[in-house]
């Protein structure tokens, strides 16, 4: 059983690094890795331009990204871990913005 483990943790491929992903799209579109670059710092800021001033941004033919807001809580209860059983104090959480990525249906079907 631990083999088993052990031999399908080794065949997972890793996720495409950042380097990987430009030099791929550097190949494919016979552009330099600068001008890639320069194209995903170019994308992200279209991006997160109207999800900072309306919340939402419609990738077409990709994703649809939705911004929300978390309010923040208080910390200071007392819990106990169920795990060990131990008590512990919960820690604050700040109000932050949470972003939701929806794929297309059509990269979902390929995925099945």
């Amino acid at each position: 059983m631990a083999k088993a483990k052990a031999s399908a943790k080794k065949a997972a491929k890793k996720a495409m690094t950042k380097s990987a992903f430009v030099a791929h799209l550097a190949t494919k579109s016979e552009l330099s890795k600068k001008q890639v670059e320069a194209l995903l710092g170019e994308i992200v800021s279209t991006v997160t331009d109207p999800l900072k001033s309306a919340g939402k941004f419609v990738f077409p033919g990709l994703a649809r990204l939705t911004r929300s807001y978390k309010e923040a809580k208080k910390g200071g209860e007392t819990k106990k871990n169920p795990l060990n059983g131990k008590e512990y104090t919960t820690k604050d959480k700040p109000a932050h913005y949470r972003v939701r990525i929806n794929p297309i249906k059509a990269i979902k079907t390929a995925l099945m």
